[in-house]
């Protein structure tokens, strides 16, 4: 029996055949088009692996530090490693700053260290946003432009995606139009 079938799930039919696409990110097709969330501090390696075995079709690290990539810090390198087992590799990058963050893309990128890259404007954590990053990034619509830009415009063929909040808290919202 398999583990993840309980009480709650098991009268719910698989999905059908030809019920959902794969999510096309251009250079590689996910299947089944669910996407294991990045979360600081749990989806290192050795979870993103135990997850597979529960069948998503992609898995992010968690948040990376741009600026501690492209300052050469041990546990920013660490955390942004993969298994040889993990593929394809999709790492969630972390910046304000749209140099810095076209750096660190051009340097996993040439590398040859990532598939897929995920830009992180949805951390809520104070410590984050206070500092004028994750979900306090939408609210200047301007510097995500330039951080999307930059990244974009480094990575090359390698597909990039961004996480995103409504709004920092109840009080401010991120609004569209």
């Amino acid at each position: 029996m398999l583990d993840y079938i309980t009480e709650l799930n098991r009268s719910v039919a698989p999905a059908a055949e030809n019920e959902f696409h794969p999510l096309d990110l251009r250079r590689f097709r996910v299947w089944p088009p669910v996407v294991l969330a990045p979360m600081a501090g749990v989806t290192n390696s050795a979870f993103r692996r135990l997850c597979r075995s529960f069948g998503a079709g992609l898995y992010v690290s968690e948040m990376i530090t741009a600026r501690g990539l492209i300052e050469g810090q041990r546990k920013t390198r660490a955390l942004a490693a993969f298994h040889p087992e993990e593929s394809p590799r999709s790492l969630q990058l972390y910046g304000t700053d749209p140099a810095v963050l076209a750096e660190a893309t051009c340097r996993l990128v040439g590398e040859g260290a990532v598939d897929h890259l995920d830009l992180n404007f949805g951390c809520p954590v104070r410590k984050v946003t206070a500092a004028g990053g994750g979900a306090a990034i939408p609210i200047k619509p301007r510097l995500m432009a330039r951080l999307v830009r930059s990244v974009v415009g480094s990575a090359g063929d390698v597909p990039v995606t961004v996480k995103v909040r409504l709004g920092v808290d109840d009080g401010v919202f991120v609004r569209t139009r």
